[in-house]
């Protein structure tokens, strides 16, 4: 059965027969300042006193690019609305610099609602194959032609990567992935498999691409690139960066990003930085997701983990954190 949700406050929520509940949901990791953060509504409200849409940059545009510019390190952003509208302008840029078509992605990882990523996810045990080389499954309407361009590798797995690329020497395009992932349960990288991603991916002349719709501005105020020192050529953002409000970003690198300054790309759509998600993104990064934010959630998670642990032992049943 659903909850109807009537309201939320801080890290409450209310459904519509008045029963209160703590929101551990956090609308999957898009409310991480809470419900009615007061930087949030002051920055809203004041928008939309003064118009939220225009269809033309703004100034708070400029702002939020250049923080996600010093948190990231990547230096050209461009906006949107979701994280699938970000991962889907990550894998056309990446087959549009490379002039190629396949695409790897990890085996089971949700990385947006689109066709080329809606492969091998949400699938049966009788659905995996076998593990060294997991089969192509595509999503429901997903034509097997699209789902043809993608190669699947199991995550932490370094030599069924290089497997994929030397036998498709010089036609995989890039790899996207969640650096950790958080759309399977959470599951953290080995040592040195972030890098030896990177690496094998420059050996072979492909593009990387960071989903880090989840993880970016949670794990680290750099997102996992930061956190695990790999930097991509593209990293992909919502949820968090939006503070509620519907938002989307993609970082890249100069020589990528060109495609979008000289035409060759058009990322382009009706709502993409409108002033009211750009209002909202700047109280985040500005206001919100500040150090001392960090560092309460830091401690906050650790003491949920432990707590978690120690009431799972106790009770016999594993638990791993």
């Amino acid at each position: 059965m659903p909850i109807w949700i009537d309201r939320g406050d801080g890290a409450y929520l209310w459904d519509v027969d008045g029963n209160q509940f703590i929101d551990f949901h956090a609308g999957y990791g898009a409310n991480i300042a809470g419900h009615g953060n007061p930087a949030i509504v002051r920055a809203v409200q004041q928008r939309v006193t003064q118009g939220t849409h225009f269809a033309q940059p703004s100034a708070d545009m400029i702002d939020v690019a250049e923080m996600l510019v010093q948190r990231f390190g990547l230096p050209k952003w461009r906006f949107n609305n979701s994280g699938s509208e970000s991962t889907m302008d990550a894998i056309h840029l990446m087959r549009e610099f490379t002039g190629r078509d396949l695409i790897v992605k990890i085996e089971g990882s949700y990385n947006g609602h689109h066709d080329s990523v809606l492969v091998s996810i949400f699938r049966s045990a009788d659905d995996l194959g076998p593990q060294e080389n997991p089969w192509l499954t595509p999503g429901e309407g997903v034509p097997q032609a699209v789902a043809d361009l993608v190669r699947i590798v199991p995550y932490n797995d370094l030599v069924a990567l290089e497997r994929v690329f030397a036998e498709h020497e010089g036609l995989i395009a890039g790899m996207i992935l969640e650096p950790m992932m958080m759309n399977a349960g959470i599951i953290v990288p080995q040592d040195g498999f972030l890098q030896g991603i990177r690496d094998i991916t420059r050996k072979h002349g492909a593009l990387l691409a960071f989903d880090e719709v989840k993880t970016g501005l949670v794990v680290h105020p750099g997102g996992a690139t930061k956190l695990f020192g790999v930097t991509p050529d593209l990293v992909c953002l919502a949820k968090a960066l939006g503070g509620g409000i519907p938002c989307g970003a993609i970082g890249g690198t100069n020589e990528v990003m060109a495609l979008i300054d000289e035409g060759r790309y058009s990322q382009v759509g009706t709502f993409n930085g409108n002033p009211l998600t750009m209002a909202s993104a700047k109280a985040m990064l500005s206001e919100v997701l500040t150090p001392d934010a960090y560092a309460q959630a830091d401690a906050v998670g650790s003491y949920i983990l432990q707590n978690s642990l120690d009431v799972l032992k106790s009770h016999g049943q594993p638990a791993y954190g």
